[in-house]
């Protein structure tokens, strides 16, 4: 049965293995986590006034890819919000901007419609004004997913490895090549040779050493996965959400086939 161990848990980094899992679920996974959570980001931003030295588009680029805390269920998505997408406080939310230079404008001094949704980190420059120079403008933001566009990504990083299953038979005579020539300090001699095949990144160099043909490498079906959140939602709550929708789909799916099948 398929399970998932956690080897490291907090709230913007998060480690786990798969186990028992097929290369297309840890792949189907991976992918939800990237392109199917929606997360909230400025969608579209009016200028009033832009004095500085930058474009307005510049301006909006950057805003659209500062991370927004994100919480769910207070919003929904466009397409399914009762104001069929025109836009209300159930689906999106807007960010207030009107200041003078000289001075370096920062994510936190954009004020939220919402005093709860915000900008992740408060200290991220967006631009320089100068004196005599002034930005007054109102971003809005929306719920959207990675598959749209990368500015809804809940994730910075997300990837898995293989975690290889790594066998040494009696024939082993505690030589320690394999020790010498990985890479990966997989290998460890005590009183026997001790092995930590999470580091392993299967370049088979300790198989090609061993004389003795005593030790083998192959694939498991278990997968290495870190994952680490832009901070709009905690990691663990992006996995779960990715499941919760590859459930949902799977679900579908076999709905749709049963009525084929009538």
């Amino acid at each position: 049965m398929t399970k998932i161990e956690f080897l490291k848990e907090d709230e913007d980094k998060l480690v786990f293995i798969l186990k028992d899992a097929s290369p297309a679920l840890a792949n189907s996974i991976r992918r939800a986590m990237k392109s199917l959570v929606p997360v909230l980001a400025i969608d579209y931003v009016d200028f009033y006034v832009n004095s500085s030295y930058f474009y307005d588009e510049m301006i909006a680029h950057r805003l659209a890819m500062l991370p927004i805390k994100t919480e769910l269920r207070r919003f929904n998505m466009q397409k399914d919000c009762i104001c069929d997408g025109v836009g209300c406080p159930s689906c999106q939310v807007s960010f207030r901007l009107n200041i003078e230079g000289p001075r370096i404008v920062y994510s936190g001094d954009f004020v939220s419609d919402e005093p709860d949704v915000h900008f992740v980190y408060k200290d991220i420059p967006v631009l320089e004004l100068f004196k005599g120079q002034q930005l007054m403008i109102e971003a809005v933001a929306r719920l959207g997913i990675g598959k749209e566009h990368s500015k809804f990504q809940p994730v910075s990083a997300c990837f898995y490895k293989i975690i290889p299953k790594i066998e040494i038979d009696d024939r082993c005579n505690l030589c320690g090549e394999c020790i010498s020539v990985c890479p990966r300090n997989v290998f460890v001699l005590k009183d026997r040779i001790v092995v930590n095949p999470l580091d392993c990144s299967l370049c088979m160099e300790c198989v090609k050493c061993c004389e003795q043909e005593a030790l083998r490498v192959s694939e498991s079906n278990d997968f290495l996965f870190v994952v680490e959140s832009t901070g709009a939602m905690p990691a663990k709550k992006v996995l779960i959400q990715a499941i919760e929708i590859l459930k949902s789909k799977a679900e579908n799916f076999n709905k749709t086939l049963a009525e084929i099948n009538v």
